[in-house]
This record gives C-alpha cells, sequence and structure tokens, in this order.
C-alpha cells in the first residue's frame, strides 16, 4: 500500500469532489468564502416545495420576490 496522500492520487475532478465533500478548506479563503455562500444560497433562494417538506409554507425567496414584480 502506498503512503502517497489520496489527494495527491485522485484526478483533478475527483480531488474538487473530495475537497467538498471533506471540507478541507481553511476559513478566509476564497474557496471556503464560495462554499459558504453556496449553502446559504441554496438554503435561502431553494422554495421550499421543491423539497417537499410538509412543514413549510409559502414561496420561499424566489416565489415571494416574483410575487412582487409588476
Amino acid at each position: 500500500m502506498s503512503r502517497v496522500p489520496i489527494e495527491r492520487r485522485l484526478p483533478l475532478p475527483l480531488l474538487a469532489v473530495w475537497r467538498i465533500f471533506y471540507w478541507n478548506y481553511e476559513r478566509t479563503t476564497i474557496p471556503y468564502d464560495l462554499m459558504v455562500m453556496a449553502i446559504l444560497a441554496f438554503v435561502w433562494l431553494t422554495p421550499p416545495d421543491w423539497l417537499g417538506d410538509p412543514t413549510a409554507r409559502g414561496l420561499g425567496l424566489i416565489g415571494w420576490l416574483t410575487s412582487r414584480l409588476p
């Protein structure tokens, strides 16, 4: 068995998935900030109906904003 870290053995696309899954980014770095923004965007922008949540009500942020447009 090789002692080379798995991160050095993975091709680039799998390395990106590996890093996202194991969240090994340092705080206050660009990748960390982008991951946090992606999570927050999912939480705030996903309509509850898409998730099939029986306890959620309303249209979500996107639905609320589009209902306010003329």
